[in-house]
C-alpha cells in the first residue's frame, strides 16, 4: 500500500454527524498502525456491530493477492469495496486498509510512538519494520490518507497507549449511539512532544 508522507490536517474537517446511524447499512472502519490494538477493540465490540476483519473479507472475495517478500499480502480494493457494499446490517471493519473502504465514520487507534516499538518488537518485527511502522504513526499516517483521499466522515481518534481496551470500547459505542458525532478536537500530533519519540 502507498502511503503518504505529508504531514496531515491537524483537525477534523466533516461538520455533521451520521442521521442515519443505527439504521442498516452504516459502515465504520476500525483503522490504524499495527500494534494500536485493532483487533483487540474489534473483539470488545462484537456485540454493537457485525465486525469483520479486512484480510477475512478480502479472503471471502478473492481480493488478497500472492505473498509478497515480508509475508503480506496486497489486497484489490475496488473488488473488496463492492463485496463490502452488498453486505446487510451495520458493519465494523478492522484493519489498516479499513478507511478506504468507503466508511460513514472511523475509529483511528493512535499509539505513542515508544508504546508502539515495544509493542511490535514484542511481535517478532525486525528492525526496519519496526522503524517503518513508528514513523508512519509520528507522521500521523493515517489521518494523512483519510486526507489525501477526500474523505469527509466523522473521525473519532483514540490514544491506545493511555486508554483501556474497554474504555475504547466504551467510547466507540457512545459515540455511536450518538449519531457519530464530529469533533474540533486536533488531532494527535507525536511530532509535537519529543518526549514520546523513540530512543
Amino acid at each position: 500500500m502507498k502511503r503518504s508522507s505529508s504531514k496531515p490536517s491537524n483537525t477534523a474537517t466533516s461538520s455533521s454527524s451520521i442521521e442515519h446511524a443505527g439504521a442498516s447499512g452504516v459502515r465504520v472502519a476500525l483503522t490504524g498502525a499495527p500494534g494500536t490494538g485493532k483487533t483487540t477493540l474489534a473483539a470488545l465490540l462484537d456485540s454493537s456491530f457485525s465486525v469483520h476483519a479486512v484480510r477475512d473479507l478480502a479472503e471471502a472475495c478473492g481480493a488478497l493477492g500472492p505473498l509478497e517478500g515480508d509475508g503480506a499480502q496486497g489486497v484489490d480494493l475496488n473488488a473488496l469495496l463492492q463485496h463490502v457494499q452488498r453486505l446487510p446490517s451495520d458493519l465494523l471493519i478492522e484493519g489498516h486498509l479499513s478507511h478506504h473502504l468507503n466508511p460513514d465514520a472511523i475509529v483511528v487507534l493512535r499509539c505513542a510512538p515508544e508504546v508502539l516499538s515495544h509493542r511490535l518488537e514484542v511481535r517478532g518485527y525486525d528492525s526496519n519494520k519496526v522503524r517503518a511502522n513508528v514513523e508512519w504513526e509520528m507522521l500521523g499516517g493515517v489521518h494523512a490518507e483519510i486526507q489525501d483521499a477526500g474523505l469527509d466522515v466523522p473521525v473519532l481518534e483514540l490514544d491506545a497507549s493511555s486508554m483501556s481496551a474497554k474504555a475504547m470500547a466504551e467510547r466507540v459505542r457512545s459515540w455511536s449511539s450518538k449519531g457519530f458525532p464530529c469533533s474540533n478536537r486536533p488531532f494527535i500530533d507525536w511530532l509535537a512532544d519529543a518526549t514520546h519519540l523513540p530512543s
